[in-house]
């Protein structure tokens, strides 16, 4: 059962005769337990719904254009949470005192396919695996880190055993479910004979299987009673890259892609450059680091000729990353700085908050930039990285932009992933945003509270 909670005017929806608050149960006879139920079920031509209003159970028929939107919005879906205790789980590195909503923990298959989180499986039932298969729920992402089920078990913090993951990939594998696996390597512990084995395995199931990402651990300074880990160092990550880049050449031979693909942050750790585009095939995990450097590159290159020659003169900008990005940016800045009037300052920020070992700009707080920013620099704007504010304008310690501006004592701004379109707009007098692309569940239409 699904709630209505706004219908768009002159919708669908709205001339179908639905209201606020009305409870849809099945759909041509089929039962709607979410949004996805919805989805699937409302797709044929002709709809026989049954609504529940108050009291009263009433049948609608609707004839619907192929296409055409419901304008209805509905309340928030139940996520499921996880049941894991994984032993390099970030959440479980996190300070307290932040807002609720950051310490849950989703592991959702609807989740993976709707919005590409990554899932464990470990808490669907068989029931749930048919649903992924009939109703064609894919791709599905998802965190294996380990195909040994001794060793899986202990990286994900069970005391009770679960299917073994090799069965769920089979099975998802055999029935055409586009799968996309994560690995986040942990030294000593999933990496060496380990990490072999588990990207062999893996790569049996391509082409189902389209990508296997090999992250980095992340560790905060935050990790009282918990287990004992080990930071990928300069070394570890020059390892894991040429086990990364020879099984990618391995497998392009025989399967025309690389399937095993190396986070940015290897890169950046052992002082590269990420690789050109072609290394990425179609990109298949950017938003989990994979190729979102180069990506950010190529856009820059093919934009940088579009900035008009004189704009933004004697403008000084402030632009706000995080350490590991600081190589990256720099000799753009430098580039930027000799061929334009405006002056661009690189601000990277330590991250106190997490600990300096945290140097992603996706985590950084509002009171690390502030500190960072309080140089005594007179700048006409500081600009953000797009994933350090969530759609609500909120940095990670619920910080608003105009919070921080009031705090450096300057206009701040939003950017985007297009460094040269947001220069560009900025110079022209075009406004910026207050409003970043990091997204939290509850933003999205998900309860992640308690039940009340």
């Amino acid at each position: 059962m699904i709630v209505v909670k706004e219908i768009d005017p002159g919708g669908l929806g709205e001339r179908a005769g639905f209201c606020v608050g009305d409870r849809i149960l099945r759909i041509n006879g089929e039962e709607v337990r979410d949004l996805i139920d919805f989805q699937v079920n409302s797709s044929e031509d002709f709809l026989q719904i049954e609504i529940e209003r108050g009291d009263e159970t009433y049948e609608a028929e609707i004839e619907r254009v192929a296409g055409e939107a419901f304008g209805l919005e509905f309340e928030d879906m139940r996520l499921r949470s996880c049941n894991n205790k994984c032993v390099f789980c970030f959440i479980h590195q996190m300070p307290k005192g932040m807002r609720r909503s950051l310490y849950f923990e989703d592991d959702d298959f609807r989740l993976s396919f709707l919005h590409g989180s990554y899932v464990t499986l470990t808490n669907v039932r068989d029931s749930d695996i048919e649903r992924i298969v009939e109703q064609g729920l894919s791709p599905q992402y998802i965190s294996v880190h380990a195909t040994d089920p001794d060793l899986r078990q202990i990286m994900l913090g069970r005391s009770k055993s679960t299917v073994d993951i090799n069965e769920r990939l089979r099975y998802l594998a055999d029935n055409g479910i586009e799968m996309h696996a994560q690995i986040v390597v942990c030294p000593g512990w999933n990496d060496g004979k380990h990490l072999e084995r588990t990207v062999g395995e893996l790569a049996e199931y391509y082409p189902s299987l389209r990508s296997v990402a090999l992250v980095p651990v992340g560790l905060t300074e935050h990790r009282e009673r918990l287990a004992k880990l080990d930071p990928v160092t300069p070394d570890l990550a020059a390892e894991y890259l040429a086990a990364a880049e020879l099984w990618g050449d391995q497998f392009r031979q025989r399967c025309g892609e690389r399937i095993v693909y190396a986070a940015d942050e290897l890169f950046l750790l052992v002082g590269r450059q990420p690789p050109t585009a072609a290394y990425y095939d179609a990109f298949p995990q950017l938003e989990n680091g994979i190729g979102m450097v180069r990506a950010f590159l190529d856009t820059y290159a093919q934009a940088r000729p579009k900035l008009v020659p004189g704009m933004g003169k004697n403008l000084r900008i402030g632009l706000v990353t995080g350490r590991l990005a600081e190589p990256v940016l720099a000799p753009l800045v430098a580039e930027l700085n000799e061929e334009n009037p405006f002056e661009l300052d690189l601000l990277s920020v330590d991250n106190d908050f997490f600990g300096r070992g945290i140097t992603v700009s996706g985590l950084l707080t509002g009171r690390d930039i502030a500190a960072r920013v309080r140089d005594g620099n007179k700048r006409d704007l500081l600009l953000l990285p797009p994933n350090c504010i969530n759609g609500d304008g909120l940095t990670i310690d619920d910080m608003t932009v105009a919070q921080l501006a009031d705090v450096v004592g300057g206009p701040v701004a939003v950017g985007s992933y297009d460094l040269v379109d947001t220069l560009g707009r900025y110079c022209s007098g075009v406004g910026l945003g207050s409003e970043g692309a990091g997204r939290q569940l509850d933003e999205l239409g998900y309860f992640v509270g308690r039940e009340k």
